[in-house]
């Protein structure tokens, strides 16, 4: 790496803040939803005049021209294949042929309408319609115009557009390509004639080339460990946009990679549009040939933390390519120590180990293993305890990229030359394993506490990281103590959510006392779990360090029996018990203690309120409780409830050998009781953390309910366990 691109990768960026403009044609059809069949159902034999219908409607045609002057103003960012700047900011170049969308509300409808500029050369451009939009309210401007239109939130009042950043992009000479940076404007009438100014959504990240074979390169490719590009919803936030990765309808692609390409000249400037981002690590991979993997090419790495902000043109500088293509360098494959004990008597171990990604994809490993790390290690208890581990990033180098695919029966149908054969269904997950004795002999033979005879295999508890985007996450795990989980970086690193249960129990304490619907209550109490595919890791970790079973149950009113409850007794009588944090008795629980407690546990903390004996758990609507109504267990948010924090702590407490100095007065002293979803009101918004406001998220309700299969658990003890 020459000293040049070093010292741009540092990222000491100046940094030009501006709103601009960015324009691009928009079809007739584009973005219309019409009269459906959900707006035909609810309106079918109705001829009133007053029911809304469902999407949007082209705007009549006026009697005369109304004109819009849209200005890119000094000051604001980038955009369009020409960007002018000077020392104040940069400006938009609008060209002939040019689109705006409008839509607004008249009537209890939403219409919209299309504005096009005949002339171009400026930053300030006059734009006519036809389309009558005048007399009505709430008027929001898009160019280029958005994929999809979501109906106001009847929750929220807002309204949510789908809108796409190309993950494709052409490399314009100080320029960017026309489409991909987005911009909006909003005003609450509308005038003929009326001047609005726009402001840019996506972020730009700014470089040119040097060296003896910039000339050469046709492709850049932008890699990170965060959704950069693709589909994303766009919320009027108050008359200021706001957006977050997500789907609505079809819109539902997102990637974490950018490819420019093109026929690139050195010392011109050019740009990447993206989602605005604070990036932990990214990548540029330099190739001489249209294709990854075709060609020669160079790959460039930064592991400084950089934000990229909305509107904001970020520049790195001048990349020196040298004088010849060098590859990807040389990428260690030594285990990382990312975490060290300083207290206890020994440290608690765990490993982090990677499949699916090839040796020029282990950066992007360690890159994801520690910003799971982080995540977990700011969750209760293990934040409070986090000076009891080490923590490893073991690295080896698979020969392709990816998971296998099955049949849903364990059946591989698509092969993928991956380390340790990790593989699930297309469709589901109930089947997804990795070859446990390649695990656990590689991290027996790599992790240097191991190695060193601090602990054993049983001892060490292993996360999968799997380079494959499919939503999924699975823990499997031994009474001995044995255990590893797996979890794909899902949506390339975007966001989702987990859905509240689907059906309550009438009665806490009576299996056959029925069931009903969530009620607003219900939903207000239990909050949103929204996150990304680190909250799984919590949830898989809990699995396999902390020996606690799934909190959550399925969409049908089933009911656990005598088989399944002497399964439960079993698993909670191993020789590193299991399952405790769930009970098949109502009136006699593990957490009795707690019970016992729960006066001066409150009168330690109000929020202990929270315990009690709650039916619904280990996949069962029925005949099975737990011990708050709401936990990560359950829903994968980033929270355990105090029964299992308590487990969790007494486990890092034996690991460490320092379990003769545990106690519940030991615990309760150094307990955090905050729920950042429900509690913590720096972590609620009513965008992404509020549970009242789910919705705002539209996905389908039941999309990312946990699966009906419970996680993998493989009986080892020496005695058997009587069922």
């Amino acid at each position: 790496m020459s000293d040049t691109y070093r010292a741009a990768m540092r990222l000491t960026l100046a940094i030009l803040s501006a709103t601009a403009l960015l324009a691009s044609g928009c079809s007739e059809t584009e973005g219309l939803l019409p009269f459906n069949s959900e707006y035909s159902r609810r309106t079918q034999g109705r001829d009133d005049a007053s029911v809304r219908p469902y999407g949007e409607v082209r705007a009549p045609k006026g009697a005369s021209t109304i004109r819009l002057k849209a200005t890119s103003v000094v000051g604001s960012p980038d955009s369009r294949a020409v960007i002018e700047t000077d020392p104040e900011g940069a400006s938009v170049i609008w060209e002939g042929g040019d689109v705006i969308r409008v839509q607004f509300l008249k009537d209890g409808v939403f219409y919209y309408g299309n504005l096009v500029t005949e002339e171009g050369g400026t930053s300030t451009a006059e734009f006519t319609t036809e389309d009558d939009i005048l007399g009505g309210t709430d008027y929001i401007f898009f160019t280029p115009c958005y994929k999809k239109f979501r109906e106001t939130n009847y929750l929220t009042g807002k309204r949510i557009f789908g809108l796409e950043v190309p993950a494709a992009q052409t490399a314009v000479p100080d320029g960017v390509m026309a489409g991909s940076n987005l911009a909006f404007a909003r005003s609450d009438s509308f005038e003929d004639g009326m001047s609005i100014n726009f402001t840019n959504l996506p972020a730009l990240l700014r470089f040119s080339l040097a060296g003896d074979i910039a000339s050469d390169v046709k492709e850049v490719i932008l890699r990170t460990t965060s959704v950069i590009a693709g589909d994303v919803l766009i919320y009027d936030a108050d008359g200021y946009p706001d957006f977050h990765p997500g789907r609505i309808k079809d819109v539902d692609t997102t990637y974490s990679s950018i490819t420019l390409s093109g026929d690139f000249e050195t010392g011109k400037e050019y740009h990447i549009a993206l989602w605005p981002r604070e990036l932990s690590f990214f990548e540029m991979e330099f190739s001489d040939g249209v294709g990854h993997g075709n060609g020669h090419s160079t790959t460039l790495r930064s592991s400084q933390k950089t934000t990229l902000g909305r509107s904001v043109v970020t520049d790195i500088g001048p990349i020196d390519l040298g004088d010849s293509f060098m590859g990807s360098g040389a990428i260690s494959t030594a285990p990382v120590k990312y975490m060290s004990a300083t207290e206890g008597t020994k440290p608690v171990s765990v490993a982090v180990v990677p499949d699916g990604f090839t040796l020029a994809e282990l950066p992007l490993y360690e890159s994801l293993a520690k910003s799971a790390l982080d995540f977990l290690f700011d969750t209760e208890p293990y934040k409070t305890y986090k000076n009891r581990f080490n923590a490893w990033i073991l690295k080896v180098a698979s020969n392709q990229s990816g998971a296998g695919v099955t049949d849903g029966n364990g059946n591989v149908v698509t092969p993928v030359n991956n380390y340790f054969g990790t593989k699930w269904g297309a469709n589901s997950y109930g089947d997804m394993r990795a070859d446990d004795n390649k695990v656990f002999n590689f991290v027996t033979a790599n992790c240097p506490d191991i190695k060193s005879n601090i602990h054993t295999i049983d001892e060490v508890p292993v996360i999968i990281i799997v380079n494959d985007s499919r939503y999924a996450g699975r823990a499997w795990f031994w009474s001995s103590g044995k255990s590893y989980c797996m979890c794909p970086w899902f949506h390339n690193g975007g966001s989702t959510y987990w859905s509240h249960p689907v059906i309550v129990p009438d009665s806490e304490s009576d299996p056959e006392g029925g069931w009903h619907y969530p009620t607003e209550a219900d939903l207000d109490s239990w909050g949103r779990s929204y996150g990304d595919w680190r909250n799984a890791v919590i949830h898989e970790f809990g699995h396999s360090f902390g020996r606690l079973l799934d909190e959550y149950w399925g969409k049908k009113p089933n009911t656990a029996y005598e088989n399944e409850r002497a399964t439960l007794k079993s698993l909670q009588s191993w020789q590193v018990p299991c399952g405790l944090n769930v009970s098949s008795s109502y009136s006699n629980t593990p957490w009795d203690e707690f019970l016992d407690k729960r006066d001066e546990l409150i009168g330690h903390d109000t929020r202990y309120s929270k315990i009690g004996v709650f039916q619904g758990g280990y996949t069962y609507l029925f005949g099975m409780w737990r011990s708050e109504m709401v936990s990560g267990m359950q829903d994968n948010r980033q929270y355990f409830n105090a029964w299992s924090r308590y487990l969790i702590a007494k486990r890092i407490m034996t690991l460490s050998g320092d379990l003769s100095l545990f106690n519940f007065n030991y615990w309760l002293e150094r307990d955090v009781t905050i729920d950042p979803l429900r509690d913590d009101p720096e972590t609620r918004s009513d965008l992404d953390r509020s549970g009242r406001y789910y919705y705002i998220y539209p996905h389908d309700p039941e999309e990312f309910l946990p699966p009906d299969a419970p996680v993998g658990i493989v009986d080892d003890s020496p005695v058997p366990p009587g069922i």
